[in-house]
């Protein structure tokens, strides 16, 4: 433990040498929700919690370049249409390699991520961590460059193959008994809730800083993000997988990208600490240092 405090204290103290503008270091948890393919979600079941640790140097009162690090979920309760669906879980004790076809075309999914994120921030009026009057709050907005991982969940639905010959039919004498499906499988054996997903986002925010004591100031902030993958929801290139033939064998990608449209939201609040002001005043290292 001793080392530690040591270590931070060595980084600590060339920041306040160096430090001729302000840096902040925080703490936040928020709520995520996710929009894309999938129809009639059911927004209240898809919202998730996140928890992430954020950084910010301040150039002057009015810009800041901030980096994040989250950790949370994403999820969604809805529907796919025109798909054959199936949900893992189910599975037949004499067929273990195929599913029945979800006649409500029910979809969901649940992913665990990690994001990187740097964003530019804009204050709309001066501000300062320490000003308890003037220059004590501002609203302002962000922009940046993102990174995105979610390992595959292999839980949740997944599209089944459409071709009917590979249809295991119902039981003799049992005609509510439903027809099973094999799972749809890539050339990698994999089904559409297999994949990892790594891809860039492009964060856009709007919040609110506020000073809460003359070290400690917090925030309020809605980031939507762009992303560059289809496939957050286990739907990449979808619309191949809707309204299969009855002569159809698998599913012919898409050609072009026009479908992607994967997006998510995030609701936060921050707690912040004034490592150092520009003046080169640096509170947490006096501390460690009187330890």
């Amino acid at each position: 433990m001793k080392k530690l405090i040591v270590v931070i204290m060595l980084i600590l103290s060339v920041g306040c040498v160096m430090a001729q503008h302000t840096a902040d270091l925080g703490v936040q948890v928020g709520a995520a929700t996710y929009w894309g393919n999938i129809q009639n979600v059911n927004t209240l079941k898809s919202i998730t919690p996140v928890v992430g640790v954020l950084g910010r140097w301040n150039f002057n009162k009015r810009l800041a370049v901030r980096g994040q690090l989250l950790t949370g979920n994403l999820s969604a309760d809805g529907s796919y249409k025109g798909a054959f669906i199936g949900q893992s879980g189910y599975r037949p004790t004499a067929t273990p390699a195929a599913f029945p076809a979800d006649p409500n075309y029910v979809y969901n999914f649940k992913r665990n991520f990690q994001t990187a994120e740097a964003l530019l921030e804009f204050n709309f009026r001066n501000y300062k961590i320490g000003k308890m009057k003037k220059e004590a709050f501002t609203p302002f907005v962000s922009l940046g460059l993102g990174g995105f991982y979610s390992r595959a969940p292999r839980t949740g639905s997944f599209i089944l193959e459409p071709n009917p010959k590979t249809v295991i039919p119902p039981t003799v004498g049992h005609p509510a008994t439903p027809a099973y499906y094999p799972a749809f499988l890539d050339v990698n054996g994999k089904k559409t809730n297999g994949f990892d997903v790594l891809t860039l986002t492009i964060p856009v925010g709007a919040g609110l800083k506020f000073n809460i004591t003359k070290r400690l100031g917090g925030m309020a902030e809605v980031i939507i993000r762009k992303t560059f993958s289809d496939n957050i929801d286990n739907l990449n290139d979808p619309s191949r997988f809707q309204s299969p033939t009855s002569t159809q064998v698998g599913y012919t990608a898409a050609k072009t990208g026009l479908n992607n449209t994967d997006w998510f939201a995030t609701l936060a609040v921050s707690l912040t600490y004034q490592l150092w002001d520009e003046k080169g005043n640096c509170a947490l290292y006096d501390k460690l240092r009187k330890k």
